[in-house]
């Protein structure tokens, strides 16, 4: 029974994004761009201030852009049972509580 974790699976409606108990949930894996998706987010203004991105694998080109645009960013360890590994990363807006 672990039904009291957060909610890190995706909806069976297929999108990729949601909303569970720690945040907004994005759901880049399987995209040509997922850093592009993530920066487009960011600049869309659908997210106030913080958000999870699920990756293949680390992001690593994207800490800069980031940074560059005042966001910070912490590796979250992944313990739902039914995800198929990958990477999920803590997105946060700096200065935002």
């Amino acid at each position: 029974m672990h039904h009291h974790h957060p909610n890190h699976t995706r909806p069976a409606d297929g999108s990729r994004t949601w909303r569970s108990e720690d945040g907004i949930h994005l759901d880049l894996r399987g995209l040509g761009e997922p850093l592009a998706a993530v920066l487009s987010t960011i600049e869309s203004g659908d997210v106030e201030s913080a958000f999870i991105g699920h990756f293949e694998r680390e992001p690593i080109d994207l800490y800069a852009e980031l940074e560059e645009r005042g966001w910070t960013h912490e590796a979250i360890e992944s313990h739902c049972g039914d995800c198929e590994g990958g990477f999920m990363l803590r997105m946060v807006r700096w200065g935002s509580r």
